[in-house]
């Protein structure tokens, strides 16, 4: 009898090393799809993730995952990125929110404005350091479906570029929706800091239809260069956005106008 409750305690062991061994493991959630890996000189394997398929010329989120050798999660890296575009006879980057360690999903979560599509014009590459170990990858970025535009850059009065994105709403619908849009200022080809001294007023138009909505709120600063509000969308369709950019009472930008379809 003794031996048989020494072989269960035995297997009970076994079960749970193992399962404490997998909890050491993470697996990205299933809605988000793997980019692309690839391994540091010191062993660490660094592996990019996007909530769609591929990442957009528009706000993308853009996730990090880090492991070591024996497939445990590195949770306490330093973890940069830094995107840059190729276009042979000039360079640019765009604008960047650095990532931070999210603990709930286990993913270094920062992202990345693209601005402009892969492809004949050029290319994406986005550089990964990881504890000043740097990695680069080579990054697929498509033109968002036909008839939308999620990002813009427009021209303020005061001589400057300002880059114009929606954040949300990611998947509209009629109703009430939350309304994020991100600001940056481009301070030169690689440098393009948040915003944070605007005032926004959101008219939203539904162009096929020749129609608004009541009850919108204008976006309001909240951080790092973000804005949050509501748009009412009266029904499914094309609509869109135009923002008008103020600082100090004086309007810089009449009508940065993004489009939106569902």
């Amino acid at each position: 009898m003794k031996k048989i409750i020494n072989i269960f305690l035995l297997i009970v062991g076994i079960t749970f090393f193992a399962a404490c061994s997998k909890d050491t493991e993470t697996t990205p959630d299933p809605e988000k799809t793997k980019i692309a890996e690839s391994t540091t000189t010191s062993g660490l394997t660094v592996s990019l993730w996007s909530d769609q398929t591929s990442y957009l010329v528009a706000y993308n989120k853009v996730y990090v995952q880090v492991k070591k050798a024996d497939g445990s999660s590195v949770t306490n890296a330093t973890v940069t990125y830094s995107p840059l575009m190729d276009m042979t006879t000039m360079k640019h980057s765009s604008p960047v929110e650095q990532p931070v360690y999210n603990t709930s999903d286990q993913l270094y979560e920062g992202a990345v404005v693209f601005s402009m599509p892969s492809g004949m014009m050029g290319s994406w590459g986005l550089t990964v350091k990881v504890n000043n170990e740097s990695l680069v990858f080579n990054v697929s970025v498509n033109a968002t479906v036909t008839n939308t535009k999620h990002t813009g850059t427009f021209l303020g009065t005061d001589g400057k570029s300002y880059s114009v994105s929606l954040v949300q709403p990611s998947t509209p619908k009629i109703g009430m929706n939350d309304l994020e849009i991100l600001v940056n200022v481009k301070q030169d080809m690689l440098t393009f800091p948040p915003d944070a001294g605007l005032t926004i007023e959101v008219t939203p138009e539904m162009p096929s239809m020749g129609h608004g909505s009541p009850n919108n709120v204008n976006p309001v600063s909240s951080s790092n260069g973000h804005y949050k509000g509501k748009v009412n969308f009266t029904m499914s369709g094309d609509w869109r956005l135009h923002l008008k950019l103020l600082r100090n009472n004086t309007v810089i930008v009449e009508d940065a106008a993004l489009d939106l379809l569902f």
